[in-house]
C-alpha cells in the first residue's frame, strides 16, 4: 500500500499522523478481526479498511489500524497492529499490539479510527 499524507499543506511535520481510511478487501483483514464481525447479525453490512500511522512523513508506516465498519449499525471493531523494528532484531513483519478487538459506534470510518485510537490510549492507562 501506499503511504498517504492527509495532513493540509503547511502543517509541521513532526508528531503522528495517520493517513485516511482505505478501502481494502474484506479478506485482507486479520482473522482476529472477521472472527468478530462473523458472529454479528448484520456483518454483510460491514466493510473493510486500513489506516496507516506514520512518525515520519519520508518513512514508511509504523502501524496501522484495520477496521470493520457497517454504515447502517454505526459500529465499527478494530484492532492496531505495530511494525517490528528490524533494526531492534524484529523481522520487520506486522504483529498485532492490541489482541483484543475494540468495538466503538461512529458516524464514519475516520471518526471509528478516532474512537479506536483513544479506546487503545484508555486501555493503555489502566
Amino acid at each position: 500500500m501506499m503511504s498517504v499524507d492527509s495532513r493540509a499543506t503547511g502543517e509541521p511535520s513532526t508528531g503522528q499522523y495517520w493517513s485516511s481510511p482505505i478501502p481494502v478487501d474484506e479478506a485482507e483483514l486479520s482473522p482476529v478481526l472477521l472472527r468478530q464481525i462473523n458472529f454479528c447479525d448484520d456483518r454483510r453490512g460491514f466493510r473493510a479498511y486500513v489506516v496507516q500511522v506514520f512518525a515520519d512523513p519520508a518513512g514508511p508506516p509504523e502501524a496501522m489500524f484495520e477496521l470493520a465498519y457497517n454504515r447502517r449499525s454505526k459500529r465499527a471493531c478494530a484492532i492496531f497492529e505495530a511494525v517490528r523494528a528490524a533494526d531492534l532484531g524484529g523481522s520487520g513483519d506486522r504483529v498485532v499490539a492490541a489482541a483484543d478487538p475494540i468495538w466503538v459506534v461512529a458516524s464514519s470510518p475516520r471518526t471509528a479510527v478516532d474512537a479506536a485510537f483513544q479506546a487503545l490510549v484508555d486501555r493503555c492507562s489502566d
